[in-house]
């Protein structure tokens, strides 16, 4: 075969010329993201495969369908020597001030940046962007999102993002490559985390992707974790 028209796409997460197959899962996510947005309940989507299936390009595909829909996208890749807590931190603090620009003062998203940067003093993260360390130039909220737990402290913080896409009317989409790097205590309170948002119904979900040990380590991690897991093959 001609080589410039070899429809192989080599590399992890190169597009293929088609997604074959992955109607399904799609859908799932189609139907997630209309039902957060009017404000309904609904669980967080895993895709679970083994590694080249083909999962990175179908949470790509599902960020960009996000967008068509008018959400907020954080896309983060999880690295296997990287905590939990600095990994997002620097997203959060993206997402926050691309809300905080959106026309009128909003105390809801000053409390949400207040909130990050109680995160980031308990924590001691280090807000690092290309090398260069930005503060976030504003007062922690004390007594919220410090108490130095991952557990409390993570929540918290998510549900401050939340009230803030709320009250900018929008929503959030959250989208965690390599998820299964993330040790018990972190992808515990992850899923602590989303409970919570999805308890108070806000505008913020998660997709997550990774190996497909992934249902059985959030499982482990918190026994009430049924999130909805879609094999990748």
């Amino acid at each position: 075969m001609d080589p410039i028209n070899n429809p192989f796409s080599p590399g992890a997460g190169s597009p293929p010329p088609e997604l074959v197959g992955r109607n399904p899962a799609l859908e799932q996510a189609r139907i997630l993201l209309g039902r957060i947005k009017q404000k309904r309940p609904e669980k967080s989507i895993l895709l679970t495969g083994l590694r080249g299936v083909g999962k990175t390009v179908l949470l790509n595909e599902i960020e960009l369908l996000a967008k068509q829909n008018d959400y907020r996208t954080v896309f983060i890749e999880a690295q296997e020597n990287k905590e939990l807590g600095p990994l997002v931190v620097p997203y959060l603090r993206a997402l926050l001030f691309d809300l905080d620009r959106i026309a009128g003062v909003s105390d809801k998203v000053k409390r949400g940046l207040a909130t990050l940067r109680s995160f980031v003093s308990a924590f001691k993260i280090t807000t690092t962007i290309d090398d260069i360390t930005y503060g976030l130039g504003i007062d922690p909220a004390k007594g919220t999102a410090d108490s130095g737990d991952l557990e409390i402290d993570l929540p918290n913080l998510f549900v401050a993002i939340g009230e803030a896409a709320e009250d900018r009317k929008c929503a959030v989409a959250l989208l965690i490559d390599e998820i299964q790097y993330f040790n018990q205590k972190e992808l515990g309170s992850l899923i602590v985390a989303m409970h919570k948002v999805q308890q108070k119904r806000l505008p913020l979900l998660l997709i997550g992707a990774g190996l497909p040990i992934l249902p059985g380590l959030a499982g482990e991690a918190k026994s009430y974790a049924e999130r909805p897991a879609i094999p990748v093959k």
